[in-house]
Order: structure tokens, then C-alpha cells, then sequence
């Protein structure tokens, strides 16, 4: 028999809610469920009760969990507490446990990715990824790309496989390209949030590699470099990218990339208390130098 109001809960939340019926029983009792919700659905006279006994921080973390989830804000606050309130932790999980358990019908998915896929190949190409920003009332260029492609899992720049565009239909919940619409100021937020915004950074990597490469293109890395900055605000990027052009001219390796990041947050443009025989790369340690070198010169 079909439950109107169960249907509220996906059903991948559902199955996570199941293994902590038996381990939190402070939130996730029986006494007050209506008989069309399941066993281990939480329960509706304790949401009030525990929206109370959350701090300003713990609330903030349930409305971003609900605004990426659509999960209501009692099972947000039990699956973050869960995950002793790491806001990351609880919705990679959640998002894992979707791409597996979605709700949405594989029938609908189909449906969007014939909207967008390649005439020829069984991709989501260039062109399907325009019409797909353009859908969604974003430029191509716009960093929220990145954000959703991280979702995805896309492997590469420029096109979507079928189980990667599935893959972020179902983790973000979204059974329309319009829900994936109403989305996007939640997940703008993410390029606003530190740890966001590391993942993604580290994830821009891979996913601006050439197809079978293991570093780089320099070129491309300094176009991300500028993108990714421009939100993050270091102020010696500019500086940096220049001396990659001019003194490295080769490809960027993975540990300059993620290491680059490390350096930026913990100098940013005051570089009096680097130390040259700290564990930084070679590439960095060349930075510094030269940039003091420019800067006694200027």
C-alpha cells in the first residue's frame, strides 16, 4: 500500500534513518509517529522540542543540510548529530547513499539526459552542457559548474558520462532540471565554505586534466588558477601565474596543485615567514625567491 506521507522521505534517507532507529533512540523514537510513517521515521512531537536544544552553529548546519538534502529539519539535525555534527561528513554520506538508493525513477533521469545528451555518442558533450547551463540560467564559465560537476563525479572537462549526470541528479535529489534550478543558491554557498571550497579546489584537478594525463596542462592551470582565486581572493595569484609562465613552463603535477592551496591559506601575500626548508615543493620554494627577488628589485 502506498503512504502519501511517507513518500515525503527518500527513500535512500529512509534506509539511513533504519540503522539509527537501533542507535539513537533520543531522536528517532515511536510513541508520537503517525501509523503511515515507518518505525524509524522521527518522531513529529520531538522537532520542536529538538530544534530547541540546538545552538546557533548546529542550527546553520541543519539549514544548509536541508537546503542541499530537502530532508526536514528533525532528520537533518539526527543525521548530522550522527556524524557528531561534521556538516561535509553527513552529506557526502547522504549523497552516496543516494547514488545508490534514489528515489528517482531511472525513467526520469532518462528523460532529462535525452534533453542534453550527443547526438552521436551516449555523452553529455559541449553543446548539452551549454543548453544545460543555459537551462539552469548560468554561464558555462560561472564557478557553480564546477560545484555541480563535483557532484557528478564527472571525470573529465566538457562532458558527462550517463552514470555521471544520473549520478548528480540523484545525489543532489533532484528529479528536474527546475529543482536542480532552485538548488543552486545552496550550492553557491559551497564556494563560500572553507572546507567546500578545498574539495573543490582539489577536485578541479583531475577534472581539468587531459583524458589519460597525470599533470596538468599549464595553460589550463593558470585558467583555473584565475578562476578559483578569484573566489578564494589570494592576492599573489597574479604573481604566481606569471612565474609559472615564465620560469616553469611545463605542466603542474598534483602536489604542486593541492600544495599550492596550503601555501596561499596559510601566507597569503605576506611571505616574511616562509621557510625554504619547510616541505613545500621546489616549484614553491622558486616562487618565494623569485617574488623576493622582484620585490627588492621593484
Amino acid at each position: 500500500t502506498h503512504h502519501p506521507a511517507t513518500s515525503l522521505y527518500p527513500f535512500h534517507i529512509l534506509l539511513f534513518l533504519s540503522s539509527l532507529a537501533t542507535s539513537d533512540k533520543t531522536f528517532l523514537g515511536n510513541a508520537c509517529l503517525p501509523p503511515c510513517l515507518p518505525p524509524f521515521a522521527p518522531s513529529a512531537c520531538l522537532v520542536g522540542r529538538e530544534q530547541n536544544r540546538l545552538n546557533k552553529s548546529q542550527k546553520e548546519k541543519v539549514r544548509h543540510f536541508v537546503a542541499i538534502t530537502d530532508c526536514n529539519e528533525s532528520l537533518a539535525a539526527s543525521i548530522l548529530r550522527s556524524n557528531q555534527w561534521n556538516l561535509e561528513r553527513a552529506i557526502e554520506y547522504v549523497f552516496a547513499e543516494g547514488a545508490e538508493y534514489s528515489s528517482i525513477k531511472p525513467a526520469t533521469l532518462e528523460k532529462i539526459y535525452k534533453q542534453y545528451k550527443d547526438k552521436d555518442e551516449d555523452l553529455v558533450m559541449a553543446a548539452g552542457i551549454a543548453k544545460l547551463c543555459e537551462d539552469l540560467g548560468v554561464d558555462p564559465t560561472d564557478p557553480i559548474t564546477l560545484v555541480i560537476s563535483r557532484y557528478m563525479g564527472a571525470a573529465v572537462m566538457g562532458e558527462y558520462t550517463k552514470e555521471e549526470f544520473f549520478r548528480g541528479f540523484q545525489r543532489l535529489n533532484c528529479d528536474s532540471v527546475k529543482a536542480l534550478k532552485k538548488k543552486l543558491p545552496a550550492l553557491r554557498n559551497e564556494l563560500d565554505d572553507a572546507a567546500k571550497f578545498k574539495d573543490i579546489y582539489e577536485f578541479s584537478f583531475g577534472f581539468s586534466r587531459e583524458k589519460g594525463q597525470k599533470s596538468l596542462l599549464l595553460d589550463t592551470a593558470i585558467g583555473m588558477w584565475q578562476l578559483l582565486f578569484g573566489i578564494y581572493k589570494w592576492p599573489l595569484c597574479d604573481q604566481w601565474c606569471d612565474f609559472v609562465a615564465e620560469c616553469h613552463k611545463k605542466a603542474i603535477t598534483k602536489d604542486t596543485w593541492v600544495q599550492l592551496f596550503e601555501f596561499a591559506k596559510q601566507f597569503g601575500s605576506d611571505l616574511s615567514a616562509y621557510d625554504e626548508n619547510g616541505a613545500w615543493p621546489y616549484l614553491i620554494d622558486e616562487f618565494v625567491e623569485w617574488h623576493n627577488e622582484k620585490k627588492a628589485n621593484a
